[in-house]
């Protein structure tokens, strides 16, 4: 149809109205203490902004304590005369026009407890609004976010009440709902995160525009799936 076909006008504009209204859900494994979550948490809200979807935040602990951090060694100096090039990680903030904050932040944190807090938020229905204190806190701040002082302070005010948000992670009452590193993700199919779940996809450490592409397609997918079902005509 032609773009100003006015019966065409009208069915997108109905379809446009659909995504505002009846988003669909977007699962989204990540760790707060991995610097592509951050940018993934960043990307979520411009989802969230554009597209009406809601986020469903897994845990996914990069260190549980089975594990043992790794011991980063400094590697070879490039060669004088090599020129010099982007990293992955430099290429995606580019790509999303982003910089890292710089607040220097702890090191060798587990981040289980602040995992099993957002848990207990999800209840409440205020999951994404603690998640995203969570990361501010511990990127902007550079805050111990796994200490149960620190997330009795951050969730004051966003969850209606903390004292049984605390007895919930010293009891570790949701330990089934959060997944380790390295065989328990990878048996999920999670091997890097963030790891972003639309519609039957898996889009792990993306920049913007690709995830965007995707949500659109499955958005758009969803509502035409639905007008269909009551009887709507379909756009073409």
């Amino acid at each position: 149809m032609h773009p100003k076909d006015p019966k065409a006008t009208a069915q997108q504009t109905t379809v446009r109205r659909h995504n505002r209204t009846m988003g669909i859900t977007i699962p989204v494994a990540h760790d707060f203490i991995c610097p592509w979550c951050w940018v993934g948490l960043l990307q979520a809200k411009r989802l969230e902004q554009e597209f009406g979807v809601t986020i469903q935040w897994l845990g996914y602990e990069l260190f549980p304590i089975e594990l043992e951090w790794p011991e980063h060694k400094p590697g070879a100096a490039p060669p004088a005369n090599r020129p010099p090039t982007l990293t992955r990680f430099e290429f995606l903030l580019a790509a999303d026009d982003l910089e890292m904050p710089t607040a220097p932040r702890p090191r060798g944190m587990r981040t289980f407890n602040a995992h099993e807090a957002v848990e207990f938020a999800k209840a409440e229905g205020v999951a994404g609004e603690l998640v995203e204190a969570l990361y501010r806190a511990y990127w902007e701040r550079g805050e111990e976010i796994n200490d149960i002082d620190v997330l009795r302070r951050i969730a004051t005010g966003i969850v209606s009440d903390v004292d049984a948000l605390v007895h919930a992670v010293q009891a570790q009452e949701f330990k089934d709902r959060i997944v380790g590193f390295d065989d328990e993700a990878y048996s999920r199919g999670v091997y890097n995160v963030p790891t972003f779940f639309v519609a039957g996809e898996r889009l792990a450490e993306q920049p913007y525009s690709v995830l965007r592409k995707a949500v659109r397609r499955a958005v758009a997918e969803d509502a035409i799936a639905k007008m269909q079902g009551a009887g709507a005509p379909a756009v073409a």
